[in-house]
């Protein structure tokens, strides 16, 4: 024992304690255990998105699914109902551009709101300028993008004009029977029904040929319910397809 050590044990002191070296550091305590739900931050709102379960491609789940349930494409282009005067182009326009979510207009009524109502024009100015009128509010209504539905009045295909541009847009040709007319339309609001209601089936023999040159496709009015032509004119609107080159 050296003298130092036996001066400690004379005294009685305890003996000191080495310090211990780098390589003998205490262990580091355990960490606590990451939290399994979320932290809740007053104020904050949890974005449930990110919880989704993704494809492959990134995507969720979800959104794939909602692209799944929609309907073919419709057309990028004025959808137009041409037809003999109260053949129904109006009524059935409007539901079935309420099927297809999209806006209907009526060539006839934007002629009215500008200029009154037809009949009258018709006494004071001629059939002829009413035709140069409607040809051009149809031809602007083509020209505006978007899809919509466009009912033309009876006598629009008789302009050169309008037929050469309705060739490029899909057209539905709605027909029906001069009795079905005579039993449901008012006479009073047409200019050449009203003073011989018996013309129906002449005018509707002569103007016969250009209403099949400008249509793709044809429905009789008469022969099903408003609900039933609306449901396979949307339906043929989806599936259509028009060549423009």
């Amino acid at each position: 024992m050296t003298g130092s050590r036996r001066v400690h044990l004379a005294a009685g002191a305890p003996l000191p304690v080495p310090e211990p070296t780098s390589s003998a550091d205490p262990a580091p305590k355990p960490k606590p255990p990451l939290p399994t739900s979320p932290i809740l931050i007053p104020g904050v709102v949890e974005d449930s998105s990110q919880n989704e379960p993704r494809a492959s491609n990134g995507r969720s789940g979800n959104r794939r699914r909602r692209r799944r349930k929609r309907g073919p494409k419709l057309p990028d282009r004025v959808i137009v109902f041409v037809g003999p005067m109260a053949a129904g182009k109006t009524s059935l326009g409007k539901r079935v551009a309420r099927e297809l979510g999209v806006p209907f207009v009526d060539s006839d009524a934007v002629f009215v709101r500008r200029h009154g109502p037809i009949a009258a024009f018709f006494e004071t100015h001629g059939e002829e300028e009413f035709r140069r009128i409607e040809a051009e509010i149809i031809a602007a209504e083509l020209a505006t993008p978007g899809v919509r539905v466009l009912a033309l009045g009876g006598g629009a295909v008789l302009t050169d004009s309008t037929r050469e541009l309705l060739s490029g847009f899909p057209v539905v040709l709605l027909t029906t029977t001069q009795e079905a007319v005579l039993r449901t339309a008012n006479i009073q609001r047409r200019p050449l029904l009203r003073n011989d209601p018996n013309a129906w089936n002449r005018i509707f023999e002569e103007r016969r040929p250009l209403y099949e040159e400008v249509s793709d496709v044809s429905y009789r009015t008469d022969r099903a319910t408003k609900e039933q032509l609306a449901r396979r004119v949307t339906q043929w609107a989806r599936s259509f397809r028009k060549d423009t080159t």
